[in-house]
């Protein structure tokens, strides 16, 4: 692959790249390598195991950090797959309407009576 005029290896590019990530949400490739062995090499949410070459999301608390894609590094929570990371983004924003649904599902209304 070239970049500017120069031949880079692809698995170096993909090293710059992880790396370039991982310092936006705080962490290094240590801790990232870490946390994979804490959550042994599987989602932290399904608990599948990652595959080589799988896309590993770095999950964290937008609540603290709004920016979608940094971190201070303090709310970091864990690493999920795409599916958990596209579904816990979905749970936290919809998380309250929810609960609130299932309180009070309006099908229980209709033995009620008007």
């Amino acid at each position: 692959m070239a970049l500017s005029g120069r031949n880079v290896d692809p698995a170096a590019k993909a090293r710059w790249n992880q790396t370039y990530r991982l310092s936006r949400y705080g962490l290094t490739p240590e801790q990232f390598n870490r946390l994979l062995d804490i959550q042994g090499y599987a989602c932290a949410m399904c608990h599948t195991p990652f595959e080589e070459g799988q896309p590993v999301f770095l999950d964290h608390d937008h609540a603290c950090c709004p920016d979608e894609k940094s971190s201070c590094g303090k709310c970091r929570r864990g690493l999920l797959c795409l599916s958990c990371n596209t579904a816990i983004g979905v749970i936290e924003r919809k998380h309250y309407l929810a609960r609130a649904y299932l309180n009070n599902p309006p099908g229980q209304l209709i033995d009620r009576g008007p």
